[in-house]
Protein backbone atom coordinates (compact mmCIF):
# COMPACT_ATOMS: atom_id res chain seq x y z
CA UNK A 1 0.00 0.00 0.00
CA UNK A 2 1.34 3.42 -0.94
CA UNK A 3 2.25 5.90 1.76
CA UNK A 4 -0.42 8.43 2.67
CA UNK A 5 0.18 12.17 2.94
CA UNK A 6 -1.11 14.41 5.73
CA UNK A 7 -2.86 17.23 3.87
CA UNK A 8 -4.38 19.22 6.76
CA UNK A 9 -4.39 19.45 10.54
CA UNK A 10 -7.19 21.38 12.23
CA UNK A 11 -6.72 22.35 15.90
CA UNK A 12 -9.66 21.65 18.18
CA UNK A 13 -10.51 23.48 21.40
CA UNK A 14 -9.65 20.46 23.60
CA UNK A 15 -5.95 20.15 22.74
CA UNK A 16 -6.64 17.65 20.01
CA UNK A 17 -6.25 17.94 16.27
CA UNK A 18 -8.39 16.69 13.39
CA UNK A 19 -6.10 15.23 10.75
CA UNK A 20 -6.77 14.78 7.04
CA UNK A 21 -5.00 12.22 4.86
CA UNK A 22 -4.92 12.76 1.10
CA UNK A 23 -7.60 15.44 1.46
CA UNK A 24 -10.04 13.26 3.43
CA UNK A 25 -10.90 13.41 7.14
CA UNK A 26 -8.95 10.69 8.93
CA UNK A 27 -8.93 10.89 12.72
CA UNK A 28 -8.79 13.09 15.78
CA UNK A 29 -5.67 12.76 17.89
CA UNK A 30 -4.19 14.36 20.98
CA UNK A 31 -1.99 17.22 19.73
CA UNK A 32 0.99 16.09 21.80
CA UNK A 33 0.68 12.52 20.51
CA UNK A 34 0.51 13.79 16.93
CA UNK A 35 3.68 15.82 17.51
CA UNK A 36 5.47 12.87 19.11
CA UNK A 37 4.51 10.71 16.11
CA UNK A 38 5.83 13.40 13.77
CA UNK A 39 2.47 13.91 12.13
CA UNK A 40 2.49 17.31 10.43
CA UNK A 41 1.16 18.77 7.19
CA UNK A 42 3.09 17.22 4.34
CA UNK A 43 4.27 14.21 6.37
CA UNK A 44 4.17 10.89 4.58
CA UNK A 45 2.75 8.07 6.66
CA UNK A 46 3.71 4.46 6.08
CA UNK A 47 1.13 1.77 6.80
CA UNK A 48 2.84 1.10 10.14
CA UNK A 49 2.76 4.74 11.28
CA UNK A 50 -0.83 5.03 10.14
CA UNK A 51 -1.83 1.95 12.19
CA UNK A 52 0.07 3.28 15.22
CA UNK A 53 -1.76 6.62 15.04
CA UNK A 54 -5.12 4.88 14.62
CA UNK A 55 -4.40 2.70 17.67
CA UNK A 56 -3.44 5.79 19.67
CA UNK A 57 -6.71 7.45 18.67
CA UNK A 58 -8.64 4.31 19.79
CA UNK A 59 -6.74 4.32 23.08
CA UNK A 60 -7.55 7.99 23.62
CA UNK A 61 -11.24 7.43 22.83
CA UNK A 62 -11.37 4.43 25.15
CA UNK A 63 -9.82 6.41 28.01
CA UNK A 64 -12.18 9.32 27.43
CA UNK A 65 -15.21 7.01 27.30
CA UNK A 66 -14.12 5.08 30.41
CA UNK A 67 -13.50 8.28 32.35
CA UNK A 68 -16.94 9.57 31.40
CA UNK A 69 -18.54 6.31 32.52
CA UNK A 70 -16.93 6.36 35.95
CA UNK A 71 -17.80 10.04 36.18
CA UNK A 72 -21.48 9.08 36.01
CA UNK A 73 -21.26 6.18 38.48
CA UNK A 74 -18.65 3.83 39.90
CA UNK A 75 -17.74 0.67 38.00
CA UNK A 76 -15.72 -2.41 38.82
CA UNK A 77 -12.56 -2.86 36.77
CA UNK A 78 -13.76 -5.99 34.93
CA UNK A 79 -17.17 -4.50 34.19
CA UNK A 80 -15.69 -1.28 32.80
CA UNK A 81 -13.07 -3.08 30.74
CA UNK A 82 -15.72 -5.33 29.15
CA UNK A 83 -17.97 -2.39 28.30
CA UNK A 84 -15.16 -0.36 26.75
CA UNK A 85 -13.78 -3.38 24.84
CA UNK A 86 -17.09 -3.82 22.99
CA UNK A 87 -16.56 -0.51 21.25
CA UNK A 88 -12.83 0.19 21.33
CA UNK A 89 -11.20 -3.24 21.45
CA UNK A 90 -9.55 -5.26 24.19
CA UNK A 91 -6.14 -3.56 24.08
CA UNK A 92 -7.54 -0.04 24.23
CA UNK A 93 -9.94 -1.02 27.02
CA UNK A 94 -7.16 -2.61 29.08
CA UNK A 95 -4.94 0.45 28.70
CA UNK A 96 -7.81 2.76 29.67
CA UNK A 97 -8.70 0.89 32.85
CA UNK A 98 -5.02 0.46 33.76
CA UNK A 99 -4.57 4.22 33.49
CA UNK A 100 -7.69 5.03 35.50
CA UNK A 101 -6.71 2.51 38.16
CA UNK A 102 -3.16 3.90 38.35
CA UNK A 103 -4.44 7.39 39.14
CA UNK A 104 -6.98 6.10 41.67
CA UNK A 105 -10.08 6.90 39.64
CA UNK A 106 -11.04 3.22 39.39
CA UNK A 107 -11.09 1.12 42.54
CA UNK A 108 -12.99 -2.12 43.18
CA UNK A 109 -13.04 -1.60 46.96
CA UNK A 110 -14.62 1.84 46.55
CA UNK A 111 -17.01 0.47 43.93
CA UNK A 112 -18.13 -2.35 46.24
CA UNK A 113 -18.83 0.13 49.04
CA UNK A 114 -20.75 2.38 46.64
CA UNK A 115 -22.90 -0.50 45.37
CA UNK A 116 -23.62 -1.61 48.94
CA UNK A 117 -24.66 1.91 49.96
CA UNK A 118 -26.93 2.35 46.93
CA UNK A 119 -28.53 -1.09 47.30
CA UNK A 120 -29.19 -0.72 51.02
CA UNK A 121 -30.71 2.73 50.44
CA UNK A 122 -33.23 1.21 48.03
CA UNK A 123 -34.17 -1.78 50.19
CA UNK A 124 -31.90 -4.51 48.86
CA UNK A 125 -30.03 -6.94 51.07
CA UNK A 126 -26.57 -8.51 51.34
CA UNK A 127 -27.28 -11.39 48.94
CA UNK A 128 -28.30 -8.94 46.21
CA UNK A 129 -25.26 -6.79 46.88
CA UNK A 130 -23.02 -9.85 46.57
CA UNK A 131 -24.75 -10.88 43.33
CA UNK A 132 -24.38 -7.43 41.77
CA UNK A 133 -20.70 -7.28 42.69
CA UNK A 134 -20.07 -10.78 41.34
CA UNK A 135 -21.74 -9.90 38.03
CA UNK A 136 -19.56 -6.77 37.84
CA UNK A 137 -16.44 -8.94 38.17
CA UNK A 138 -15.44 -8.02 41.72
CA UNK A 139 -13.35 -10.78 43.33
CA UNK A 140 -14.89 -13.08 45.91
CA UNK A 141 -12.52 -11.84 48.62
CA UNK A 142 -13.42 -8.21 47.87
CA UNK A 143 -17.14 -9.09 48.02
CA UNK A 144 -16.64 -10.82 51.36
CA UNK A 145 -14.73 -7.80 52.70
CA UNK A 146 -17.53 -5.50 51.58
CA UNK A 147 -20.23 -7.60 53.22
CA UNK A 148 -18.35 -7.83 56.52
CA UNK A 149 -18.18 -4.02 56.62
CA UNK A 150 -21.99 -3.71 56.49
CA UNK A 151 -23.43 -2.76 59.85
CA UNK A 152 -26.54 -4.43 61.27
CA UNK A 153 -28.47 -1.18 61.62
CA UNK A 154 -28.06 -0.31 57.92
CA UNK A 155 -29.14 -3.81 56.93
CA UNK A 156 -32.18 -3.61 59.23
CA UNK A 157 -33.16 -0.21 57.81
CA UNK A 158 -32.89 -1.61 54.28
CA UNK A 159 -35.01 -4.60 55.30
CA UNK A 160 -37.66 -2.31 56.77
CA UNK A 161 -37.73 -0.38 53.49
CA UNK A 162 -38.17 -3.65 51.61
CA UNK A 163 -40.98 -4.86 53.88
CA UNK A 164 -42.98 -1.67 53.74
CA UNK A 165 -46.43 -2.46 55.17
CA UNK A 166 -46.19 -6.21 54.52
CA UNK A 167 -46.51 -8.63 57.41
CA UNK A 168 -46.01 -12.33 58.07
CA UNK A 169 -45.46 -14.53 55.04
CA UNK A 170 -45.65 -11.61 52.61
CA UNK A 171 -42.87 -9.84 54.50
CA UNK A 172 -40.76 -13.02 54.51
CA UNK A 173 -41.21 -13.46 50.76
CA UNK A 174 -40.32 -9.86 50.10
CA UNK A 175 -37.18 -10.06 52.21
CA UNK A 176 -36.09 -13.32 50.57
CA UNK A 177 -36.67 -11.84 47.10
CA UNK A 178 -34.63 -8.78 48.01
CA UNK A 179 -31.59 -10.66 49.30
CA UNK A 180 -32.07 -10.77 53.07
CA UNK A 181 -31.46 -13.94 55.09
CA UNK A 182 -33.85 -15.78 57.42
CA UNK A 183 -32.35 -14.33 60.60
CA UNK A 184 -33.23 -10.81 59.47
CA UNK A 185 -36.69 -11.89 58.35
CA UNK A 186 -37.39 -13.60 61.65
CA UNK A 187 -36.13 -10.65 63.66
CA UNK A 188 -38.10 -8.01 61.70
CA UNK A 189 -41.16 -9.88 60.40
CA UNK A 190 -41.63 -12.57 63.04
CA UNK A 191 -42.30 -16.19 62.21
CA UNK A 192 -43.53 -16.84 58.65
CA UNK A 193 -46.88 -18.23 59.78
CA UNK A 194 -47.68 -15.20 61.95
CA UNK A 195 -50.33 -13.86 59.58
Amino acid sequence: MAARVVTAIHPKADLRVAIELDGNPWLVLDALAATEMEIFVGATLSAGRKRKAEQQARNDQALERAAAMIGRRSHARVELEQRIAKRDGVDAARQAVDRLESIGALDDTRHAADVATRRLATGWGPARIAYDLEVAGVTASEIENCLTRLDDESIDQAARRAIGSRTGGDAWQRLAARGFDEAIAERLAGLPNDD
